[in-house]
């Protein structure tokens, strides 16, 4: 079933229109954190000349390597957006809004009504344990990535379907050629590409399914070992390991499922039960009903998208269990971009539960077709409104975490307008983060990007003195400990030169540069540490 124009035209009007309320606010007064910090200064103190040049360069930093067109997207936006983040977070919306639309297409092609349809894509827009892919620019490759394996599936179902036979080789190529582009964008979507098998058998026979599904694994899987998995870089391995981690995802999940998709504040497994309740009346009546019962086909339809829900949740976390513990699916703020895939699958059994619920409840009633649809839209509504205060919540998070950073910033160049080159710029004062998961200036990287930023000045370093830091002062250079220490012990790698070490309070302004071992000694002492949140 192929979506109509004007379908097409109001979902996206729709999808548009709630992008440009709840995100759009943090697109004007919002800008980058952290990783984006990080990412701008590659970009500004490139040692190249020319896009190709610089984009070599981009594929030789460890993020960037296994995604060489991730690396080329965000070369692209530098060149056209530069570092007007308004522009930025504006763009990332915008491919959000594509996203969603693109899904609501596939939807469509899956024979899914179109007022449900349109109500799953708008929820997904929304879904708040996600919101960072529309927040953070660091995640601004996501949404790209995730509308060209929607598109890629919308394409290869049109091959399917298409008469002529070079109709349908081409098609094909093409909907291959987008899975290919969609992995080198951002490897999140590749569990999904390789069982694409499930939702070919929905739209034709195992047969046909089956020789697509080996075409697909012929061409995705020599292009991930010899791009994405085989690249040394960017990659790492959970502490734990994978069996561990495997379980602590799912835990998560489960809390997430019923906590925050939810509102039943528990992640204990009755509350797990009461909801599968839905899906087993399903079936149950499902096999009483006879076979030419349209109610029958209706609950049919639902349950299977309770799989396929499933199946999207369970392949989109599976590509994190093999990387650090960091991933997991409730983590707040910028971690939540683990949920980027899993966040569709989590809407498609939010929504078949709740059309399942109203069709068993409205069976038998005129129009219960419409019934069922309408009730199953309200409840969504009205759990959707607490997505909504969390999405508002968290748009004032992010804005906060980057009026600080322009703060502290400020307070730096003030302070210290023409800092030494090749000096080393402590921070304390600060919070490191406004809430836990928006960062201020958490890591090296961000702190240090960013004041070569401020001062266009690539030798300069800076880092934030956090609770646990502390300072060797040696004969001739400081040297930080903490979180910053090698097997318990300070770590020369960042240490910083007497005369070229500067300490300032972001709050009060106080600063001082390091000359000697005993000016060292009384600035750790005196300097107060910046706080893990505001008020810490």
């Amino acid at each position: 079933m192929h979506p109509s124009v004007r379908e097409l035209g109001l979902v996206g009007f729709i999808a548009g229109a709630v992008a440009l309320i709840l995100y759009e606010p943090h697109a004007i007064n919002g800008g980058f954190l952290s990783d984006g910090w990080s990412q701008l200064a590659l970009y500004e103190f490139a040692p190249t000349s020319g896009f190709w040049d610089t984009l070599s360069y981009f594929l030789d930093q460890a993020n960037l390597a296994p995604r060489p067109l991730q690396a080329a997207y965000l070369l692209v936006l530098y060149e056209v957006l530069g570092n007007h983040v308004g522009f930025w977070l504006t763009w990332q919306i915008a491919t959000n809004v594509l996203m969603v639309l693109m899904l609501f297409v596939l939807l469509r092609r899956l024979s899914i009504p179109g007022f449900d349809a349109g109500i799953i894509a708008t929820l997904v827009l929304i879904f708040p344990a996600a919101n960072s892919l529309r927040f953070w620019t660091p995640t601004i490759q996501a949404p790209m990535s995730i509308m060209l394996a929607l598109l890629g599936f919308v394409v290869a179902l049109a091959a399917f379907d298409a008469m002529q036979r070079r109709s349908r080789f081409l098609l094909h190529t093409l909907s291959l050629f987008l899975f290919v582009l969609s992995v080198l964008f951002y490897e999140v979507t590749l569990p999904i590409l390789l069982t694409s098998l499930l939702l070919y058998r929905l739209h034709v026979r195992w047969r046909e399914a089956a020789l697509r599904w080996a075409a697909d694994c012929a061409v995705l899987i020599p292009v991930v070992l010899t791009v994405t998995l085989g690249s040394s870089t960017g990659h790492q391995e959970t502490e734990a390991g994978i069996s561990a981690h495997a379980t602590t995802i799912f835990d998560a999940a489960r809390a997430l499922f019923t906590t925050v998709v939810l509102p039943f504040g528990s992640a204990d497994w009755y509350v797990v039960g009461l909801i599968a309740l839905i899906p087993v009346a399903a079936i149950l009546v499902h096999r009483r009903l006879p076979q030419d019962d349209p109610m029958r086909a209706e609950l049919r339809r639902w349950l299977m998208v309770i799989v396929a829900g499933l199946a999207v949740v369970g392949l989109g976390y599976a590509i994190f269990v093999p990387g650090t513990d960091y991933y997991n699916p409730m983590a707040p703020g910028v971690g939540n971009r683990i949920n980027a895939v899993p966040s569709i699958g989590w809407v498609l059994i939010f929504y078949a539960c709740a059309i399942l619920a109203a069709s068993l409840a409205f069976r038998g009633l005129p129009r219960a077709r419409l019934l069922s649809s309408l009730g199953a839209a309200i409840a969504c509504a009205l759990i959707a409104t607490g997505w909504i205060r969390s999405i508002n919540d968290y748009s004032d998070y992010f804005t906060r975490a980057y009026a600080e950073d322009t703060r502290v910033l400020a307070m730096i160049h003030n302070v210290i307008p023409t800092p030494r080159p090749n000096s080393t710029i402590w921070t304390f004062g600060q919070p490191v983060e406004i809430v836990p998961g928006v960062p201020v200036f958490g890591n090296t990287w961000d702190m240090t990007g960013s004041v070569q930023l401020e001062f266009d000045d690539p030798s300069l370093t800076s880092l934030v003195a956090e609770q646990d830091t502390t300072f060797h002062c040696g004969r001739h250079s400081v040297i930080p400990g903490g979180k910053y220490a090698l097997d318990g012990t300070p770590d020369p790698a960042w240490s910083s030169p007497y005369g070229h070490t500067y300490f300032i309070n972001t709050v009060t302004g106080r600063s001082t540069i390091i000359s000697t071992p005993r000016q060292c000694h009384q600035a750790a002492q005196s300097f107060t540490r910046s706080p893990p949140l505001p008020g810490g």
